[in-house]
């Protein structure tokens, strides 16, 4: 038997990422460049292993964006089989998912199997109910299982699913079953480490025996282990820490049941498919760690970021798409954060990339307060005011624009205190500020 599908999971159709409008299209667009070229090959199958859309209330330009890019297929012939990931579930009063939706209309299959006791129970998929574990394709040969988002059930259904795929593997040999595919709404774990509570690699590997192609979703970080184990990645970026992973897309997947290809280790099982893994079309996401470290005022500060904008800006100008630009400050100021001018900064970066959306996140650290010496605790009331003095100094000092009279702006700070527990007229202690400004820095 020879066969061609295309695995894709985690679209993320409706994502209005950052409220800008045009993100919403660009989900959209990553589809559907997916299912033009899945019906361009043409394809036999499409799976996609959950989370279709990114919520579950969608609006109706969502709906009619899925049913274009499904349309191409559908047209075609080629049927697509999903299961439902955690974004696009129904919720529980509701009873019905946009993507049973899209399978009563025939756009899609949607496996879903009866669960007993934890497990799934394996049963063909019936149009009538949709509900089902399994559907059989290319004239019964090829069987594909779908098991959803199961949450905190996760390890305890992908038991009872092995159990039950050891359990039928007899009928199938006499059905005549000759590839076997699972897809499932579910990660591995450590591939992401802020991604907690995922199967391990010795959970998954009871399936291992019964299953030739484990089409996964979830993560939308890429990875394949063992010549099994699949996950596309994210189609479009869903978040700033996925710029980093720029293999993201789709697998094409090429089966052929009578020339096996041998893997690597000889006393491995024979593998019957080439997947080939794919880069989609997305726009381009620019992430940038800029360091603090050693910048002493603003405008070092604003130097820097200009000569970063202007090494990197102008390649990214000239592409097809205006990216969308992060740019991240770490490290230690020092100087006061409230100094920076956050629309300049932004400003500078519209200059150099003509981005269609840019944001700058201070992740920077505050010096920590050490007390010169320790004389001085807290503990003897009778110094408290020294201590607040040499506290007030030490703030004052981390800003080197102030560096040079910092205990004058010491006292000034006290007094401000004194002021403003006494409760007096706001304007009055706005003005004594501007006095001493102009006294102390002659501005």
């Amino acid at each position: 038997m020879r066969a061609s599908f295309i695995h894709i999971a985690d679209t993320h159709l409706g994502y209005e990422q950052y409220g800008v409008r045009e993100r919403f299209n660009d989900f959209s667009r990553a589809f559907w460049d997916i299912m033009a070229e899945a019906a361009h090959r043409p394809v036999d199958f499409v799976v996609i292993a959950g989370d279709l859309f990114n919520k579950r209330a969608i609006d109706a330009q969502t709906l009619i964006h899925a049913i274009e890019g499904l349309k191409k297929l559908k047209d075609k012939g080629i049927p697509v089989i999903a299961i439902e990931g955690n974004h696009d579930r129904s919720y529980y009063r509701d009873g019905t998912s946009w993507l049973q939706f899209l399978s009563y209309q025939g756009f899609l299959i949607l496996l879903h199997p009866v669960m007993r006791d934890g497990a799934p129970v394996l049963a063909h998929w019936q149009p009538d109910t949709m509900l089902g574990s399994h559907v059989d394709l290319l004239g019964g040969r090829l069987r594909v299982y779908g098991l959803p988002w199961q949450g905190a059930a996760t390890n305890r259904s992908m038991e009872g699913l092995a159990n039950a795929l050891e359990a039928s593997r007899a009928q199938e040999e006499t059905e005549g079953i000759e590839y076997r595919l699972l897809m499932m709404h579910t990660g591995l774990e450590g591939i992401v480490p802020r991604i907690q509570g995922l199967p391990s690699m010795s959970q998954f590997q009871p399936l291992h025996s019964w299953v030739d192609y484990l089409a996964l979703g979830h993560v939308h970080k890429p990875y394949e282990f063992d010549g099994w184990m699949y996950n596309p990645g994210s189609t479009e970026t869903c978040g700033a820490e996925e710029a980093a992973w720029e293999d993201r897309g789709y697998y094409f997947v090429e089966i052929d049941t009578g020339e096996p290809e041998r893997v690597v280790d000889p006393n491995k099982p024979a593998r019957y498919h080439r997947a080939t893994h794919l880069m989609s079309k997305r726009r381009p996401f620019v992430r940038h760690e800029l360091r603090v470290d050693g910048l002493n005022e603003p405008d070092a500060l604003y130097a820097r970021l200009e000569d970063y904008c202007r090494r990197e800006g102008p390649e990214h100008r000239e592409g097809y798409l205006r990216p969308l630009v992060q740019i991240h400050l770490t490290g230690t100021l020092n100087f006061d954060a409230g100094a920076l001018d956050q629309a300049r900064m932004e400003e500078m970066v519209r200059d150099y990339f003509q981005p269609l959306y840019v944001r700058v996140d201070n992740n920077t650290n505050d010096q920590d307060y050490i007390p010169e010496g320790g004389d001085i605790d807290g503990r003897d009331r009778s110094l408290w005011h020294e201590l607040e003095r040499r506290i007030f100094e030490e703030l004052v000092s981390r800003d080197n624009r102030y560096l040079s009279a910092r205990e004058q702006w010491s006292v000034v700070l006290a007094d401000l205190k004194q002021m403003a527990l006494q409760k007096e007229d706001p304007a009055l202690i706005a003005q004594f500020l501007r006095d001493k400004r102009a006294e102390l820095l002659g501005a």
